[in-house]
């Protein structure tokens, strides 16, 4: 067992199934929508106002809020920092 099997999952969108939700550790229902490769439209259940997009090279993640929405975002974001973060 690797360090890596403990982090969380999430659950990526592809050109077949362009969105996706999962349940993060919050209670929160993360929905992702596929824009373009690598690319992902973040909305939550619990707040209306929250739209960021979701950049993964394979490896990490950046979240971008939209401007005017302050809360989680940042690079260099694991699994585990979305999975937590929301």
């Amino acid at each position: 067992m690797t360090a890596d099997d403990d982090q969380p999952v999430i659950p990526l969108p592809t050109a077949h199934e362009k969105e996706i939700s999962f349940l993060a550790r919050s209670g929160a229902v993360v929905t992702l929508r596929l824009i373009d490769t690598g690319r992902y439209e973040v909305k939550l259940d619990t707040r209306g106002d929250y739209t960021a997009v979701l950049l993964h090279d394979g490896g990490t993640f950046e979240l971008h809020p939209a401007p005017g929405v302050h809360a989680l975002g940042g690079t260099g974001l694991t699994a585990t920092d979305i999975y937590e973060g929301f």
